[in-house]
């Protein structure tokens, strides 16, 4: 069972201005540094970008094989690390 907390609409207000005024900064020192923020890859788009089932995806995490981050019970990966994979299985035809 979820525990349900209410707060004032203040509150609230606050916390989005908050919020809003953090991203405005953290995009703006993106920009300054000339860094593009990572876009990263779920389960479902490593899954279909690297052709396996996501029970050999975990046994790729699990494995230390493929890098991956976890956030809000979801995992992710770096777009590199996926071309990285397909790149090791590579096996040119002479």
């Amino acid at each position: 069972m979820k525990d349900l907390v209410i707060i004032e609409k203040q509150v609230l207000d606050e916390l989005t201005y908050r919020i809003e005024l953090l991203k405005t900064k953290v995009d703006s020192l993106y920009a300054h540094s000339g860094i593009a923020p990572q876009k990263w890859i779920d389960n479902g788009q490593a899954c279909q970008r690297l052709s396996v089932s996501i029970r050999t995806l975990q046994t790729l995490r699990d494995s230390r094989i493929l890098p991956y981050t976890r956030m809000g019970g979801k995992v992710f990966y770096k777009p590199e690390d996926i071309e990285k994979m397909l790149f090791l299985g590579y096996h040119p035809v002479n």
